[in-house]
């Protein structure tokens, strides 16, 4: 799995700082950096022949406009409507002004955003429709392999010496998610009603907001995709045969909430807070093989059953 560099958690100035560096080697040194330009926008800009843009070999020259949308959530991705919508309207018009007022050939937008095949695809033909000779999307993806392949770059993010926020052994958590694998196979085929134990109307109204999770995260991530396994994790956790591995899932939930208590205001969200727990919780890979999946939906478990997260402001003030 590519290192993730956690993008979302920089400035919108301190992820344009980024997009200039990476295109300063990219293009040359005559990159300008973002600015504001005509209609409110921020353009980086560069005019000549590309270093090695897109390849040493068939390097792009011209007139080149570059633009950076930052986004704070750590699930962005390109296919979301409100960000497709949102380029229609603002930037496409802004980029053909610019091609017809022949102030831009070559148009290369990033973001830190997952982009997929098929958003590439249909993100591509409507930039290449303004009238452009090359247009190029930048993801979250290429943008972690750049740093991946430039240390030095990826040294100098403001969050490359971020302390970690608090430790914590996924031992525990590893055991049960090994055990609920293989009991969950056992299950495959029966049907359930994933949610019918959880409060999702309280959890939207009174938890999510208690704790910063954002809506888009609770419907798109733990919703849309955790929950219709929560069903296989009840039954396995209340089964009799399992009372090892439910003390196991209870003694690190309980340490996981201490621990997120004391140092929640670590964390601008709980978005990232799920993160983090994945990230060190996947880190023992081998172990997990197969199986990596199960570790977002036991956390996501645990937060919709109350065992991380607080239930009210008293209890987060306590």
């Amino acid at each position: 799995m590519r290192r993730d560099y956690r993008l979302y958690e920089l400035s919108d100035d301190d992820f344009e700082d980024l997009c200039v560096k990476i295109s300063v080697d990219w293009l040359g040194e005559g990159v300008t950096p973002f600015a504001p330009g005509p209609d409110g926008g921020r353009d980086g800009k560069f005019t000549g022949t590309a270093n090695k843009f897109p390849s040493e070999s068939l390097p792009l020259e011209g007139k080149f406009v570059l633009q950076a949308k930052h986004s704070a959530s750590p699930i962005a991705s390109y296919s979301d409507t409100s960000f497709q919508r949102a380029l229609k309207k603002e930037e496409y018009p802004r980029i053909k002004k610019l091609v017809n007022n022949e102030m831009c050939e070559h148009y290369v937008l990033f973001a830190n955003r997952k982009l997929t095949g098929g958003a590439e695809r249909k993100i591509h033909k409507e930039l290449m429709a303004l009238g452009l000779k090359s247009a190029h999307v930048i993801g979250v993806e290429r943008l972690n392999l750049e740093l991946e392949s430039k240390p030095s770059l990826a040294k100098l993010l403001p969050n490359s010496r971020d302390v970690q926020p608090f430790t914590f052994q996924p031992d525990d958590i590893v055991e049960v998610i090994s055990a609920l694998h293989s009991y969950s196979d056992a299950y495959i085929d029966e049907a359930f009603d994933s949610a019918q134990s959880f409060d999702t109307i309280s959890i939207k109204s009174k938890k999510n907001p208690i704790n910063g999770l954002t809506k888009d995260f609770y419907e798109q991530v733990i919703e849309a995709e955790s929950m219709l396994h929560f069903g296989k994790i009840e039954r396995f956790l209340k089964n009799p045969r399992n009372a090892e591995f439910r003390e196991l899932y209870h003694d690190a939930a309980d340490e996981l909430k201490q621990k997120l208590i004391a140092e929640r205001d670590q964390f601008a969200d709980f978005d990232r807070v799920f993160t983090f727990l994945y990230d060190k919780v996947q880190s023992q890979r081998e172990a997990l093989k197969g199986k990596r999946r199960l570790v977002s939906i036991l956390l996501h478990y645990m937060y919709c059953n109350c065992d991380i997260g607080v239930k009210s402001e008293d209890e987060l003030a306590a």
